[in-house]
Parts: C-alpha cells; sequence; structure tokens
C-alpha cells in the first residue's frame, strides 16, 4: 500500500508539471504571435535553437530558469509573465449600462467628473476607457495631455473642437478619432452646451 501511495504522489506530481509545462508553451507561443515573430526570430534574439522553443511551445520539455529569462528578455516582458495563461488569469470587467466607477479629475483651472469603464494593465502595458460629461459652463481652461500610446474617442453627444497636434478637428454626436498619444490632445472649446464622450486610451509598458 506504501508503494502505492507513493507512486500515485509521483503521478499526480508529474500531471502538474505536465500541465505547466503545456502553459507556458502556450504562453510563450501567444506572446510570440501578438509580436509577428517567427520561431527562428524568436530563437535568434534569445540566443536559444529554434527546436528548443519549439519543444517548449509544445511542452515537450521543462525549461530552465535562465532560458525562460531569455525569452523573456527577447519579449521584452517579465519572467512572470511566462507562467499566465491567459485562460486561467485574464481579468473581465463588466460594467452595466448607465454606470462605472464615479472619478473626477482635478487640474490647476479646471475639473470635471467621468465614470471609469474599464481598466487593465500587464507587461504588454496598460489600457483605460472613461466615459465623460463636460459641460460648457465649466470648460475654463481644459487639460491637454500627452503620453506613449494610442487614444481612441467616440462623441456620443454635443458639439466641441478637439485639439490634436497642430491640427483641430470638429467633432459631433457620433463622430470619432483615433491618434497617437505623443501628439498633444484635449478638448480645445466645447461648442454645445455640454458634451459626453467615451476615451479609450492604451499605453505602453
Amino acid at each position: 500500500m506504501l508503494y502505492a501511495y507513493i507512486w500515485d504522489q509521483r503521478d499526480l506530481m508529474q500531471d502538474k508539471k505536465s500541465e505547466t509545462e503545456l502553459e507556458i508553451g502556450r504562453t510563450l507561443q501567444r506572446l510570440r504571435q501578438e509580436r509577428n515573430l517567427t520561431v527562428t526570430e524568436l530563437a535568434t534574439q534569445a540566443n536559444l535553437s529554434t527546436a528548443m522553443i519549439s519543444r517548449i511551445e509544445n511542452g515537450h520539455v521543462s525549461p530552465s530558469l535562465g532560458t525562460l529569462q531569455a525569452l523573456a528578455d527577447a519579449l521584452s516582458v517579465s519572467l512572470m509573465a511566462l507562467f499566465s495563461h491567459s485562460e486561467h488569469t485574464a481579468d473581465v470587467h463588466h460594467v452595466p449600462a448607465g454606470t462605472g466607477l464615479p472619478s473626477r479629475r482635478i487640474t490647476h483651472d479646471h475639473a470635471h467628473d467621468y465614470l471609469t469603464l474599464g481598466k487593465h494593465s500587464g507587461p504588454g502595458g496598460s489600457f483605460q476607457s472613461a466615459r465623460i460629461r463636460i459641460s460648457k459652463q465649466d470648460q475654463n481652461t481644459l487639460p491637454k495631455y500627452q503620453h506613449e500610446g494610442h487614444v481612441f474617442i467616440y462623441m456620443i453627444e454635443g458639439r466641441a473642437r478637439y485639439l490634436c497636434g497642430a491640427e483641430e478637428f470638429l467633432m459631433a454626436t457620433g463622430d470619432t478619432l483615433s491618434f497617437d498619444a505623443k501628439l498633444p490632445h484635449g478638448v480645445h472649446e466645447i461648442l454645445s452646451d455640454e458634451i459626453e464622450f467615451i476615451t479609450v486610451s492604451t499605453r505602453p509598458q
């Protein structure tokens, strides 16, 4: 009975080890494909053989920490990112209509309320979405922004002039605007009594 118990425990540990190897392999393949890298290109950047990477992605080998660190460096992610299989660790936010996390943005001479609709961050960067309402009487000096990443805006209601770099865009109900966030940007002038829009922004790690 003792020998049977020992072998059962060994089988259980082997199963867990195999599942970990499979998850690392799936995560590695996903990260590689997200960056449009071939196995050969990743192998060159990580100073590993293509055969080794193929074996890791297929869960046929238990890679050393040194090998995993080399892959993480080549992919520009943290080591722990390789242990994060998306089906088991992904965050999901569901926001019912008309709700969100009440927030307030305050600058030197302006303030407005908004609802945070979603916010995620990870090795690949960060993402945030918000629903913003600003009345014309509260516009004062509207803030300008500039950061790495990209921004998408959808105008729900109202009319405004939106500054993006050296250009100014007239935004009306139903209009969208997307751009590289390195350009200075922000609402320049509110033309209607109020405006309401959704903004989605991403930032690299």
